[in-house]
């Protein structure tokens, strides 16, 4: 008779299925709301996207918005950003387009409404800079590393893990960021994770 499967391995086979599901859904097609509008893909001029524009339009409402004291202007157009991009993604609003230009839009608002506003518009300035000239965009990085937007990559979070996100060098410019997870990682087994809800051996216990 074989004994009962122990515990760890039941919730680490549920993730799996659970990551996999998720993977699913982000590669199936994308449900929009507006089909006429044309994607963010779509080049203007000279290979320079709507997406890059958009970007290139945050940046100079920023620097409007610091000399000029129109910060209203920013928050409606970091608005519009948001809605666009909200029209293209997934019914689950789980991608990370949508999720980095969403909390773009809160950290300006944050900016709007605060004395030292200047503290937080100019990191996003940098930020969108970044963006224009390098197409490197830190937000969708930061929020790469919730588990859950990356089924496809199981690592535990770990400082090595969080640099490899961050020096990673832009690959695919049309794509959401996205780390090839390494060779036989697995969700919450990285060499430094241990898994608190497993039962602890008599043997292991410790006598008060």
């Amino acid at each position: 008779m074989r004994g009962a499967e122990p515990a760890g391995s039941g919730r680490a086979e549920e993730m799996r299925q659970r990551l996999a599901a998720k993977a699913a859904s982000r590669a199936g097609p994308r449900q929009v709301l507006v089909s006429n509008l044309p994607t963010p893909k779509t080049e203007l001029y000279s290979g320079f996207t709507i997406a890059w524009c958009l970007w290139l339009s945050m940046a100079l409402q920023i620097v409007l918005a610091l000399f000029s004291g129109w910060y209203v202007l920013l928050a409606l157009g970091s608005a519009a950003h948001v809605i666009y991009f909200a029209n293209f993604s997934r019914s689950d609003l789980q991608d990370l387009p949508f999720q980095a230009r969403l909390a773009f839009f809160v950290l300006v608002l944050l900016g709007t409404f605060m004395a030292l506003r200047i503290l937080i518009l100019v990191p996003l300035l940098a930020i969108s800079v970044v963006e224009l000239v390098k197409r490197y965009n830190v937000l969708e990085r930061l929020l790469y590393l919730v588990p859950p937007n990356r089924p496809e990559n199981p690592e535990s979070l770990s400082l090595e893990f969080v640099m490899r996100v961050f020096t990673e060098m832009p690959k695919h410019l049309d794509r959401p960021f996205a780390l090839k997870a390494k060779a036989g990682a697995q969700s919450g087994s990285g060499a430094d994770s241990f898994d608190f809800t497993a039962p602890v051996p008599k043997g292991d216990r410790r006598k008060r």
